[in-house]
């Protein structure tokens, strides 16, 4: 599946693996997994509700989430957030 990072999503990751490093590792580990295989279940992706029902979520390590977007068959990731903040 292809995707995309917005450069906001870029920024918020880079600072926040500056405080966590092994962030980084999980980041690299889950997006090779969405491109080989979007339904894995270690992904736990979902469908939001809501306010933000055209959003998905994929669960990155404890419980932090990115959410994304989908536009046609790409995947847009722009924001990474605990799971407490959507």
């Amino acid at each position: 599946m292809k995707f995309h990072l917005t450069d906001s999503f870029q920024k918020k990751a880079k600072k926040l693996c500056k405080k966590d490093p092994q962030l980084k590792i999980a980041l690299a580990k889950q997006f090779s997994l969405f491109q080989e295989n979007h339904q894995h279940p270690s992904l736990k992706i979902h469908k939001l509700k809501g306010k933000r029902s055209e959003q998905y979520a994929i669960r990155i390590k404890g419980d932090l989430r990115v959410l994304s977007i989908k536009n046609n068959e790409i995947f847009i990731f722009f924001d990474l957030v605990t799971h407490d903040q959507y």
